[in-house]
């Protein structure tokens, strides 16, 4: 019996044995980039139904963690010792967010496929785990010069305006000719 199942192998055409050699299994680092949903890997052409207002699951992203602790001999997950967390406990502050790594991963992993001429294979290892880092710590200190100390306020708070000036300058833009409401209210001031 073994040796029928030898030739049963054998029979095999190439293209099958390099179909299976060649199938890719899904990695952290493709999840972290957004490749892979609950199905296997996003294809590059999304075909969306006109009776649908949603997209499917199988072109929604899973998370790097998703990955990891579902794949074949993942270590087991506890919540309270999450290795994702370890930064609460460790209390490292000179990090830089997690949302941010992997905004920056995402954004360079689509641009190198998408700008090179291989579609970024030859490049698929050269932002590793330090110069992602690197790159996250960059950023955020260009984010504190171009802020200021309390640039943060700048985007949340408006100027302190009178109503009179708001007013003077709704009626600067406007083309000298008062809104209809406007002329009503102004009717119903002077009655």
């Amino acid at each position: 019996m073994g040796s029928k199942l030898n030739t049963n192998k054998r029979k095999q055409s190439p293209e099958k044995r390099n179909y299976r050699k060649s199938k890719k299994r899904p990695s952290v680092y493709d999840a972290v980039a957004g490749r892979i949903s609950a199905s296997g890997f996003i294809s590059n052409t999304k075909s969306i139904p006109n009776s649908r207002d949603t997209c499917s699951s199988s072109h929604v992203p899973l998370a790097p963690e998703h990955v990891l602790f579902r794949s074949k001999n993942a270590p087991t997950r506890f919540a309270e010792y999450d290795i994702y967390f370890a930064n609460e406990r460790n209390d490292v502050s000179d990090l830089p967010e997690s949302d941010l790594l992997k905004a920056l991963h995402t954004y360079t992993s689509d641009f190198y496929s998408k700008t090179t001429s291989n579609s970024g294979i030859s490049d698929w290892k050269s932002l590793d785990g330090t110069a992602l880092i690197a790159l996250g710590i960059l950023t955020e200190e260009l984010v504190k010069d171009m802020i200021g100390e309390t640039g943060d306020l700048a985007l949340t708070e408006g100027q302190n305006t009178s109503a009179q000036d708001m007013l003077k300058a709704s009626n600067s833009t406007s083309n000298d000719q008062p809104s209809r409401k406007k002329q009503k209210l102004e009717r119903n001031n002077f009655q």
